[in-house]
Formats: C-alpha cells, structure tokens, sequence
C-alpha cells in the first residue's frame, strides 16, 4: 500500500514538473517574440549578416541575409572557426580558428575559398577587426596572465602592441573608428569593466564612461563615426547601451530580463545586429541574431534554429 502511494506520489511530480516545463517554454516564446515587428526596406534586404554558429559540436561561420533568408555556412569542418569580420570592400573575412592548436588569426574569400593563416603566435587570439583602409587587423592576445590588443598587417608582418596590462588585467573586443584614426575596446583594469578609446597607435588613452554602475563590453561604432554602442552588465543582466564618442548621451537600448549584447551597426546607422537569448531557469538558452530599428526599438529575428548563434557583424 505505502508503495502504491508513493508510486502515485512521483508519478503525480513528473507531471507537475514537466506542466511547468512545457509552459515556461510557452511563456518563454511569448515573451521572446514580443517585438517582432520590424519591417525591413527592399534596398536592405541584400544586405548580409556574418556570425559564429554552433553546430555539431563545432563552431562555424556563416552568413545570412537581414531578412534571415538564403543562409549559408562558410566554414564546415571539425576546428572552432569564429569571430568573423569583413573586409572594406565585403570580399574577405578575417576570423579565429584553432586548426593548430592554438586560435590563431585566418583570412579568406567569402566564400570560404583561399584561407591563409595570419598569424602564428602560439598563443590564444580573440576578436579580429579589419582596419576601415584595409591595412591592418586588431586583435587581442593571450600573454602572462594578461591580455592585450594588438595590430598586425594584412600579410602578417609588422605586430605592435598597443596596450600594456597589468597581471590578470584583460584589454579586449577591439573595433576601428571609421575613419581608422582610433580604436575603442573594453578594459577591466578598473573596478568596473569600462570602455576606453586610443589612438591607432595605442596613444591619447580616454575612458568613455564614468559611471559607478558601468561594466563595459563588445562595443561597435557607428559609420558617421559620432556614436558607439556597446553591451554591458546592470541589474544581473546584459544590456545595450549607446553613447556619443565623447560618452556623453548616455541611453539604455534595451530593457528587459534577456541576456543581449554583441551590438553591430548597420551602415546607415539606423539599426544594429545583436544576439539575444533567455538565460532564466527553464527558459530558452540558444542565443539567435535579431536585428533593431533604433528610431522605435522595434525588433525582429533573423535566425531561429536550435544551434547557439553568436558574433554578429553587419557587412559594410
């Protein structure tokens, strides 16, 4: 008899656990869609968006159009390819992989044709970013407990480093002012993690905001040159937010319970690529790419799969 109720005891509980499954994820698809009304123009439709997926154990990079149409993967092979940025001119990509072992830098054709490796510095690379002239790629590399950014040129000669942390200091997510002439990226040198701007050379170092609850991240410029937006932690969660390059005009672009960072501009200024997922208990934990309208705040989703989808960049 006591088995018999007990039997029915854990029955009854796998069904009470699995109803609450079953709606958290309801519930998770309402709220993760609520802002999917973005209309995009017909002129934007051919513009592309490069990221980093996961699939089958391995991450790859791949493209897709705004409108989340004509996907294709670039990369498909069993090394972690990722963190991919554009050329000037759309026809290249400069991205990570650990073919050797170590995440070195690589360069391509789009269509994943012509890779040559860059770099060989035995070390583990992060966040590749093309110069606006063509000339060099930034990045930031592992050394001593601490990581630094650095520029190299295109053929793989002429490696500066630009920053000079302290132990476990971490200068990361370098990006190219428009005009080439400055680089904004995240510290954590400070008792925040904040967003600082230098120089090409690494000189006239600026922090951009001044805020005792900042905790910078990924951040990207605008191609008029006069905004940055930028990811960071507040309230237990991340966030977008945007600032003029003198961190003045300080706004939240997004607001909500999400995980949403790795913002991107769109060429125009108007919008910005970034992933979003919903990292709650029992809640939806693939990061997709959306896309925002930043006039209104209005959003849409440009991928929708079961994979981690990461690293957005808007072609140029």
């Amino acid at each position: 008899m006591v088995f018999k109720e007990l039997k029915g005891s854990i029955i009854l509980l796998v069904v009470v656990i699995l109803f609450v499954i079953a709606a958290s994820y309801i519930v998770t698809q309402i709220d993760y869609n609520k802002k999917e009304e973005l209309v995009l123009e017909k002129n934007e439709i051919e513009e592309k968006i490069l990221f980093t997926t996961l699939r089958k154990g391995y991450k790859e990079i791949a493209i897709i159009n705004i409108d989340g149409s004509n996907e294709k993967i670039i990369t498909n092979n069993s090394y972690n390819d990722e963190q991919a940025d554009w050329s000037p001119d759309n026809s290249k990509i400069v991205f990570i992989s650990n073919r050797t072992g170590n995440k070195e830098i690589y360069i391509m054709n789009i269509n994943g044709k012509d890779v040559k490796q860059l770099t060989n510095l035995k070390t583990s690379l992060d966040y590749p970013a093309w110069s606006p002239d063509g000339q060099k790629i930034a990045f930031s590399a592992w050394h001593n407990e601490r990581k630094d950014i650095y520029t190299i040129d295109t053929d793989g000669t002429n490696l500066q480093k630009l920053t000079a942390a302290d132990y476990k200091i971490h200068n990361e997510y370098p990006t190219w002012s428009p005009d080439g002439k400055k680089i904004v990226f995240r510290s954590d040198k400070g008792i925040n993690a904040d967003i600082y701007i230098m120089d090409r050379d690494g000189s006239n170092l600026e922090k951009l905001i001044e805020k005792s609850f900042f905790d910078g991240g990924y951040a990207d410029w605008s191609y008029d040159g006069e905004k940055i937006v930028f990811t960071t932690h507040i309230d237990g969660n991340k966030e977008i937010f945007m600032a003029e390059v003198d961190g003045s005009n300080l706004r939240r672009i997004t607001n909500n319970n999400l995980y949403e960072g790795y913002p991107s501009f769109s060429p125009d200024g108007k919008k910005i690529a970034f992933i979003k997922y919903d990292n709650r208990f029992l809640r939806r934990k693939y990061a997709e790419i959306h896309i925002m309208d930043l006039s209104d705040n209005k959003t849409k989703r440009v991928t929708e799969n079961l994979y981690q989808d990461n690293y957005p960049k808007w072609s140029n």
